[in-house]
C-alpha cells in the first residue's frame, strides 16, 4: 500500500499530528509526503522531518494531490484549521479542483475531525485517521465556484488579510470576499491598505495564497543552524515567504519593510543567514516569531521611508537586481545602507555575533 500525504501549513506539524500520522502510516505501507508553503517548510525543519517530507517550493495543495494521485493507492490531506467551518471550506475548495481528476480515495484530516472527500479509503488509512481525529464530518456538496470570486474563510474581524505574503487590508467582517474583474481586484468586508495593494502586482486569484491573521498560529522550538557560508546577498522587498526557498549560496539578505523583515528574518534564521532589515515602524504584526540569525540587524527609519531606501539600495548596492555577489563584510554592507539612509535613519538594532 502506498499513501500520498499532502501537508498544508505549519500548525499541523507544530501540533505533532503530522509526525504521528507519518509514523502510523509508515507501519502500514510506503508513505510519500509533500509540502509547498514557506511556513510549513520552516516547521518541517524545526520538527526534524526534512528527510520524510519533500518540500516543493510554492506548490499548491491541489497540484500536490494531483501529482501524487497517479502513483498512490490513497491520499491524505493534513491540515489544522482555525475552526471546523474553515477546515471544511479549505477541503471543499481543494476537492472541487481535484475530485474529477483523481481515481483514488482522498481523506482530509483536520483538527479534531476528518472528512472522506472521495472514494472508499483503505481500512489501514481510516484506522490511523480515526485514532487522530475521532469525529467524522460529512462532506458538503461541492457545487461550482464563481470564476471571478474567492471567499476567504475563517476570518476574524480585525485580522489582517494577505495575498501572496502582502497585507492588503484589515477585515471588518467575518465575511471577506475578493473578486477579480478585468484584472482588477475588489474586496468585500475589508478595509484596504493601499500601500500593500500597490505592492501586489498582477494576481491570479485562484492560484494565489490568501490567508488571514498570523503567518504561523502555532510555535515550536526553532532549528539552530550554523552561520551561512555562501557568497551572495539577496534582496527581499516583498513576498517575504519566498526567501525560505532562496537560501542556497546566500550569506546574508537585505529586506525592505517591517513585516517583510520580520518574516524573512525568522525564515532565514533556520539556515543561519543574517538579515539586514529596512524598517520604519509600520509592522502589521502578522508574524510573532522573533528568531534571528547572529549578525542580523534592523535599521529603523523615519516613518514612510522604507520603500524609498529600499529602491535606493536596489539601485546602488544590488545594481537593479535581486541578488549580488558581495565580497565585503556584513558591517560594510550595513555601513553602506546607513550612508544611503542619511538623516532618515533613527536607530540600528543588532543581534550580536
Amino acid at each position: 500500500m502506498r499513501f500520498g500525504v499532502v501537508i498544508h501549513g505549519a500548525e499541523v506539524i507544530d501540533s505533532g499530528t503530522a509526525a504521528r500520522a507519518l509514523d502510523a502510516l509508515g507501519e502500514r505501507g510506503e508513505v510519500i509526503a509533500t509540502l509547498g508553503g514557506a511556513m510549513g517548510a520552516t516547521a518541517v525543519l524545526d520538527a526534524g522531518l526534512e528527510d520524510r517530507v519533500a518540500i516543493v517550493p510554492g506548490q499548491l495543495v491541489s497540484d500536490a494531490l494531483l501529482d501524487l494521485a497517479s502513483g498512490c493507492d490513497a491520499l491524505l490531506l493534513l491540515n489544522h484549521a482555525k475552526s471546523r467551518a474553515s477546515g471544511l471550506a479549505l477541503g471543499g475548495m481543494v476537492a472541487r479542483k481535484v475530485s474529477s481528476r483523481i481515481r483514488v480515495p482522498m481523506v482530509h484530516l483536520d483538527d479534531g475531525f476528518f472528512v472522506v472527500w472521495s472514494g472508499r479509503p483503505p481500512e489501514g488509512l481510516m484506522k490511523v485517521v480515526r485514532e487522530l481525529a475521532p469525529s467524522e464530518a460529512s462532506a458538503p456538496a461541492l457545487g461550482t465556484a464563481d470564476e471571478g470570486t474567492r471567499p476567504v474563510y475563517g476570518v476574524i474581524p480585525g485580522e489582517n488579510v494577505w495575498i501572496n505574503g502582502t497585507v492588503v487590508g484589515r477585515a471588518t467582517s467575518s465575511k471577506v470576499v475578493i473578486s477579480s474583474r478585468g484584472g482588477l481586484l475588489s474586496f468585500e468586508g475589508l478595509e484596504i491598505k493601499q500601500h500593500g495593494l500597490g505592492k501586489l502586482g498582477e494576481v491570479d486569484l485562484f492560484r494565489a495564497i490568501i490567508r488571514s491573521g498570523s503567518v504561523r498560529r502555532t510555535s515550536s522550538r526553532p532549528l539552530t543552524a550554523p552561520r551561512g557560508t555562501g557568497t551572495k546577498v539577496i534582496l527581499v522587498d516583498h513576498r517575504a515567504e519566498s526567501s525560505a526557498f532562496r537560501w542556497e549560496g546566500v550569506r546574508a539578505a537585505v529586506s525592505v519593510g517591517d513585516d517583510t523583515t520580520r518574516i524573512t528574518t525568522a525564515l532565514l534564521a533556520r539556515r543561519g543567514i543574517p538579515v539586514i532589515g529596512i524598517t520604519d515602524g509600520d509592522e502589521d504584526g502578522i508574524c510573532s516569531d522573533r528568531t534571528a540569525a547572529e549578525g542580523s540587524a534592523a535599521l529603523r527609519l523615519r516613518p514612510g521611508n522604507d520603500d524609498q531606501l529600499g529602491a535606493l539600495v536596489r539601485r546602488e548596492v544590488f545594481r537593479g537586481r535581486d541578488s549580488v555577489e558581495y565580497e565585503g563584510t556584513l558591517d560594510d554592507l550595513i555601513g553602506s545602507i546607513k550612508e544611503l539612509a542619511g538623516d532618515k535613519l533613527l536607530s540600528v538594532e543588532r543581534k550580536e555575533v
